[in-house]
């Protein structure tokens, strides 16, 4: 799992909240068996150990290669055909989604079970390069950081910008490395995506659409 409500708009909040208040319940079942904290825990001074830029973002960090584009191009291509052309779990999914949502709205805690079948609907209809990504046993952290990177910078025709582009930074505020890495990256990915741009635009539009959701 970053516009004045429309239909489709407003299916995808009410999706999300049954799906997060489901979640919500469904932990805080399993909440008394978390662990407590250690004693004296509280009381340490320690400053925390700096995080590696590599784990502060999914972001690949290093520019895009031509390896590179032709591997998000192959998912998202077959991602864009499987959303056009569901498979028989894909479509159990959306339809199960049509039914929860449907109790949910008459006042039904969605189950488990509704939850599972939420969070997969979701996939399917906002991430279905995840899916093929997972059944072609690629590695999902790779692919995640390649796809962050392409799409930090391509515009998502559905939203009508660039989903890691939010404006200039204010003018007092210092950048972190990690900002500035991104920046330079950023700047060097979307001049070499180009000439992809286009064909980008377009299996965006269908892979990670919210009018995909049941409705």
């Amino acid at each position: 799992m970053k516009i004045a409500p429309r239909a489709s708009q407003c299916s995808l909040q009410l999706f999300l909240a049954v799906v997060f208040c489901a979640a919500a319940a469904l932990s805080a079942c399993g909440g008394k068996e978390a662990a407590q904290p250690s004693p004296g825990a509280a009381n340490s001074a320690a400053e925390p150990p700096e995080i590696p830029m590599e784990q502060q973002t999914g972001q690949k960090l290093d520019p895009l290669t031509q390896d590179d584009v032709d591997f998000y191009l192959n998912v998202m291509r077959a991602a864009a055909q499987r959303v056009k052309n569901p498979l028989p779990a894909d479509r159990a999914a959306l339809d199960g989604t049509k039914r929860i949502l449907v109790a949910g709205a008459s006042g039904r805690v969605p189950t488990h079970d509704d939850v599972m079948t939420l969070e997969r609907a979701n996939l399917v209809a906002m991430s279905m390069d995840q899916i093929v990504a997972g059944e072609m046993k690629l590695d999902a952290r790779t692919y995640r950081g390649i796809e962050e990177a392409v799409e930090a910078v391509v515009a998502n025709p559905n939203i009508g910008a660039a989903s890691g582009n939010s404006g200039a930074p204010a003018a007092d505020h210092t950048l972190s490395p990690l900002e500035i890495r991104l920046n330079e990256i950023n700047a060097a990915n979307k001049t070499f995506l180009v000439p992809y741009q286009e064909e980008i635009q377009k299996l965006i539009a269908v892979v990670h659409n919210s009018a995909n959701l049941p409705k």
